[in-house]
Parts: structure tokens; sequence; C-alpha cells
């Protein structure tokens, strides 16, 4: 069950509104535009990036149908290229209009508008943006943003040149680096991102999420219904100044109110806090994690079936999430693995034969990470790439000193 609340503003400091949104339920689909040019240009190309985008979604709309009909076990990840490729379209051929007319009538030569899209489905939800409009999640009493400003000033923060702090108030906070029909090519960023019963999405322009920190954020949305929620966020930063025109659309994935989640079932946050508490990925932010998850699988292995077999070649990492496993060298048990524990990692380095075979012993459930599908995620994000193989290397440091360590307890017994 999806809900939706929208609406957009003015603003109390301006004489005509460049925000423009658009949204088809049928399809789920949901745009948030923030115009620039003056003189009506801003408004114009809001509203033609609107127009473009889901007049290309609705042409192609059978990709989004065929991705909502997929599970994992048919064809997902294919179905999830597709729509990929979809939204760069998309966005190309919006930058491409915009772009031409403002070539074409030279009063309107500079216009352009910021992006952010979501398409929600029951898997998930696909966002995409250029510029500094925004997409959040709320999800368990917390409030993440799920898009990086296309902005000078994120770039600011990004090289440590200035803090978030600082940003805030930046004479140049508002030049964006990214938008719509400013230039003749452009892309955007666009992710997946898996829910789950309770969360929201909600997506604005600047003239909201320039005003509201998270706690307020959160406040207001525990404080008012799905169905008034976008009135409340625009009210709020009237209230708070009302600088810029203003626009919200909330998307609420089932119960607001959603009741705890039973232990034994695995959720997109359940994934995330296993995650967290392992090593490698201990220094992943939330938001990396999520983008993190859309590269792992979960398998389902019963009892006696074999993850890994000893002296095959591997190339995927495991985390337990449910059951338990068995270690088995030379055919004999040697230890057992319980959830939350996982095994394998040095196979995202080098494909090297596996030194010992792990088998399940009761029905039990893994996330399986597999090297192919993770580089592309790390050449894309750098930063995740960096932390991830910091990690590696300390964890490699650490188990070079107790081999140290052993060998040289092994050294002292001897001489004795």
């Amino acid at each position: 069950m999806l809900e939706v609340s929208h609406l957009t503003d003015s603003g109390r400091k301006r004489d005509h509104n460049e925000d423009s949104y658009l949204f088809d339920e049928s399809l789920g689909i949901y745009i948030v535009c923030d115009g620039m040019g003056g003189h009506a240009a801003g408004e114009i190309a809001s509203q033609m990036a609107c127009e473009a985008i889901m007049k290309h979604f609705k042409s192609h709309h059978s990709a989004i149908v065929e991705f909502k009909k997929s599970s994992a076990s048919e064809g997902f990840s294919e179905q999830k290229l597709k729509i990929y490729s979809l939204i760069d379209d998309s966005i190309a051929e919006a930058n491409k209009v915009i772009f031409e007319r403002a070539q074409k009538e030279p009063e309107k030569k500079g216009m352009g508008t910021t992006l952010v899209l979501a398409i929600a489905t029951e898997h998930g939800v696909f966002v995409a943006h250029v510029g500094d409009s925004r997409a959040y999640l709320i999800r368990k009493g917390q409030l993440k943003q799920l898009t990086e400003d296309h902005s000078l000033v994120n770039e600011m923060i990004a090289a440590g040149m200035v803090s978030k702090e600082e940003a805030h108030n930046h004479p140049q906070g508002n030049v964006i680096t990214k938008a719509l029909g400013i230039q003749s090519a452009v892309v955007g960023d666009c992710r997946f991102f898996e829910t789950m019963e309770g969360d929201a999405i909600f997506l604005c322009s600047d003239g909201l999420h320039d005003y509201f920190s998270q706690n307020q954020a959160l406040d207001i949305y525990h404080h008012n219904s799905i169905k008034n929620l976008a009135k409340s966020y625009i009210d709020f930063a009237n209230k708070s100044g009302g600088k810029d025109n203003i626009t919200c659309i909330v998307l609420q994935f089932g119960d607001k109110e959603a009741p705890p989640v039973h232990p034994e079932k695995v959720t997109a946050d359940s994934k995330i806090q296993v995650l967290k508490k392992i090593p490698l990925f201990s220094s992943l932010n939330y938001k990396e994690i999520s983008l993190l998850l859309e590269f792992i699988e979960v398998v389902d292995f019963k009892i006696a079936q074999n993850v890994i077999t000893e002296n095959e070649y591997g190339d995927e990492m495991f985390v337990i999430l449910k059951g338990e496993l068995g270690v088995f060298y030379e055919n004999s048990q040697v230890n057992s693995l319980k959830p939350g524990q996982f095994f394998g990692e040095m196979a995202l380095i080098d494909k090297a034969k596996r030194s010992a075979t792990i088998q399940a012993l009761a029905p039990s459930k893994l996330m399986r990470i597999h090297r192919d599908k993770l580089f592309p995620l790390l050449k894309k994000e750098p930063k995740i790439g960096v932390k991830i193989f910091w990690a590696f290397l300390q964890n490699m440091n650490k188990r070079l000193r107790d081999n140290d360590k052993v060998v040289a307890e092994l050294y002292e017994e001897r001489k004795k």
C-alpha cells in the first residue's frame, strides 16, 4: 500500500512559482523540478522537464511493468538495468528539449532546472536526481538523505574546505554544478533502495530542505497524517522564512505506525544492521550500506547443502542471516558458524581455492556478495571502495600480527 501527499507553493518572497511537479500513481512515478533562469524561464524549464520525463516513461512503460512483475529468480537484475537505462534516457531527453529551446529563444538562454524523481515499486524505489533537489528516507524514527547535492558547497565539504555548518550559510550556497538544460548533455545520479513496511520517501526542492533539521523533519512527520504532510512541511518552510518556492511529495510505504518487525523476518534494515557489525563494512554510513544491498543476494540453503567446497575456486563472500553452518576440513567438522558471522571475504580480492568446506547444519539464509557485482559499485562510488579496502587492509594486518604471534609462541615452545 502506498499513500501519497503532494503540494507546491510559491513561498513568501517570490511572486511566481518556478517549481513544478508531476506524478503517475499507476506507474509509481513521482517528479519534482526546481526551475531557474528568471523571466518565467525557470517555470518553463521545470514544467518541460516534468513533461518530457513523464512522456518518456509512459512511452516505455512496459519496462516498469516488467520490473514490478520480476523476482529475484526471474531476471530481477536484468529488469533493474533496463530501468536504470530508462531513467538515464529520460534525463537526457529532458535536458535536450530544454537546451534546444533555450538556444532558439534568446530571452530564455541559460534557463534550466534541478530534478529529483522516484519510481516506487514493491521491491523498492529508484531515486534519481540532478542538482540540489533532494530525496530523503524516514525509517524507524530516523531521517536519511538519499541524494548528494550537485552543488559547489557540497564539493567543498567533500574536499574538506568547509564544514557542513559553514556550508549552510555560505555565500555561494546556491551555486549548483549540474542542472537540466544548461549544457548540451548532463548525467544524473540514479540509485535503487530496498524499502520496508513503514518507510517514507520524500522528494523536495531546496525551498524546503534549506530550512529543516533532522529533528524538525521527523517531528512534522510524526505529528501529521499522511494526507496533511506536504502542506505541513510547506507551512513550516513558510513560517521559517519562505525565501524560495517550495515543493514536496511524500510517499508512505504501508502503515506509518507499522508494528515492530518479527526478529525472524529479513528486512532491508535487518540486513543493514548485520553488515554494519562486519569489520569490512563497519565504516560505511547507512546510505552507503543501503547502496551495497543492491548488489547483495539473499540465498537459502537446505540441511547438508554445501555453501562452499574445499579446494574449489570461489569469488563470493557470505554473511549468515539465519540458521547454522558447519566448517569441515578434510571431511571433519572443525567449527560452526551462527547468524552474524561471515566467511569468504578473501575471495573478493583473490580468486583462490577454498581452504575448507562450509555446509548448512540447519535450513539457513545467507547474504551472498559476488566480486563481479561488487566491483562496479566500488568504481562508481570510490568513497565506498576506499573505506572497504582500507578495512580489508586493517583486517589483513591483524591476521598477519596474529600469525606472527602464533609463530613466535611455537618457536618459544620448541626452544624449551
